[in-house]
């Protein structure tokens, strides 16, 4: 195949992300979703350190899950300066409606690499994901 330039990789890769996330149902809504679901009742100060994302933007997300009926907020019983997040029973339903979903758009993004493809797959986005997590701590280590 030749030599693929860096800066060409980039472009297809965020390509790749941006036809990935614009076919997204429940877009950052869902990721949220499936950790309240998994992990039970988080403060939003927990999901903000899980998921990465600014205040402002879960804030946003959060009051939109609320209108849906999706999620409940309580101020922490321990600490009044944090608020509990849990699912409503229809937003149990939505994180399952959303994890049927993932399941079946994965397998429509990656059905078409055979195994050794995928194992492929697997093992550079691990590299890669661990090389952009540590430039990350290193980044934020040098503010």
């Amino acid at each position: 195949m030749g030599e693929i330039a860096t800066l060409t990789l980039f472009k297809l890769f965020h390509q790749c992300a941006h036809r990935m996330n614009r076919t997204g149902k429940y877009q950052g809504q869902g990721r949220l979703l499936l950790l309240l679901e998994e992990q039970g009742t988080l403060t939003q100060r927990e999901l903000i350190e899980i998921t990465g994302c600014r205040s402002s933007t879960l804030s946003e997300q959060l009051e939109s899950m609320e209108k849906a009926g999706w999620v409940t907020r309580e101020k922490n019983a321990a600490d009044k300066r944090n608020i509990d997040l849990a699912l409503t029973p229809s937003g149990r339903q939505t994180a399952r409606e959303v994890r049927a979903w993932r399941a079946g758009h994965a397998e429509a993004l990656f059905g078409m690499l055979d195994e050794k493809e995928r194992d492929s797959l697997y093992t550079l986005l691990q590299k890669l994901s661990a090389a952009w997590a540590e430039m990350a701590q290193q980044k934020e280590a040098g503010r």
